[in-house]
């Protein structure tokens, strides 16, 4: 009976979004693609194509797309939802562009994320791409793929009323294993995140849709090793306030400083937060194990999907569907309340 209430709930949830999303489409099609950068919370399959050993290219990850995609979860990600808001398809990967897909990224998009990555380049592993090489590849992307179908200046206007999504950082507030998050790193971080941002704007990017960094005090792989056992790590999720506060004074900073600069800020930390603190609420059973203990072979794979918070340290796609919701109908995350039309 449990499992069926879960699931009728779930498409409830879908279906509210689907509504919601669709008397969107008339004004969202004045955003004609999405730009995605950041780390494994929005990859959409980059790290397939790097060399080295993922396990999200292997059952169960992408359980919920009926394949591995790349992605490190079940299902579709918040960078998936909002191009759904968008009325826009996924944006594919970059390093998996086909030709047939290159011609399609003025109406599409890509996603340059990359599973281990952060703004900082000693962040990132051996099998990600940093931050600055996304950032370079969108670069060769108005160089050299999107000039084959538009002249100089359809590519500046293309650019410009693009919307580029950017989620990093949580990576950056570890290193070798060992979390380094303080008030002097944070304002070190914020720095180096300006300058990745201005470089986007000196591309012609001019409109941001910006995650903070999620709770990772809460993530399974720390609540599970701390004590008491089962409790999120207050001093480690405090210490990654630091830098989202920061972050929200940097994006209103570059609004009144850059002509054309706008932004919604999303607080993806609060989501994932209040979900933790009331899981029950929101028709989640387990908030602190994940679905999904590292294991590619699925031997461990939790029964229902729809009631976990996590699928392994990042949250599950009913997660994400919440995150939806609260951010594009709630307007209870995203600051200024979203509105496409504010970006037109």
């Amino acid at each position: 009976m449990s499992s069926n209430n879960d699931l009728n709930h779930s498409l409830i949830l879908t279906v509210l979004l689907l509504i919601a999303f669709a008397t969107k489409s008339e004004e969202s099609k004045q955003i004609p693609a999405l730009y995605v950068f950041g780390d494994s919370l929005v990859d959409s399959g980059n790290n397939h194509y790097v060399p080295g050993e993922d396990p999200q290219n292997y059952f169960p990850y992408g359980i919920d797309f009926g394949t591995p995609t790349g992605r490190c979860t079940n299902g579709k990600t918040v960078a998936d939802f909002l191009a759904i808001y968008l009325g826009l398809p996924f944006a594919p990967a970059y390093l998996g562009l086909s030709r047939s897909k290159r011609k399609r990224i003025v109406t599409t998009g890509i996603n340059y994320a990359s599973a281990g990555s952060g703004i900082l380049p000693d962040t990132s592993n051996k099998t990600s791409v940093i931050m600055d090489e996304q950032i370079k590849g969108f670069e060769r992307t108005i160089k050299e793929i999107l000039p084959k179908g538009l002249n100089k200046e359809a590519v500046e206007k293309h650019v410009s009323e693009s919307l580029f999504f950017v989620s990093s950082g949580v990576n950056d507030h570890f290193k070798n294993g060992t979390f380094r998050g303080s008030r002097k790193f944070a304002s070190y971080l914020i720095n180096e995140f300006k300058i990745r941002l201005l470089k986007l704007y000196s591309l012609g990017a001019r409109k941001f849709f910006v995650n903070n960094v999620p709770p990772a005090g809460c993530f399974p792989s720390i609540i599970l090793h701390s004590k008491p056992i089962g409790k999120c790590s207050e001093k480690m999720n405090k210490r990654i306030s630091f830098y989202n506060k920061k972050l929200l004074i940097l994006l209103h900073e570059l609004q009144t400083q850059l002509p054309g600069f706008i932004f919604v800020h999303s607080d993806l930390n609060k989501s994932i937060m209040e979900i933790s603190e009331n899981p029950n609420k929101y028709g989640i059973m387990e908030a602190s194990k994940p679905c999904c203990p590292r294991n590619i072979n699925g031997n461990d794979l939790c029964a229902n999907r729809n009631t976990y918070l996590f699928f392994d340290d990042h949250p599950t796609e009913r997660v994400n569907q919440i995150y939806a919701k609260k951010c594009f109908i709630d307007h209870a995350i995203c600051t200024p309340h979203i509105n496409i039309r504010r970006f037109l």
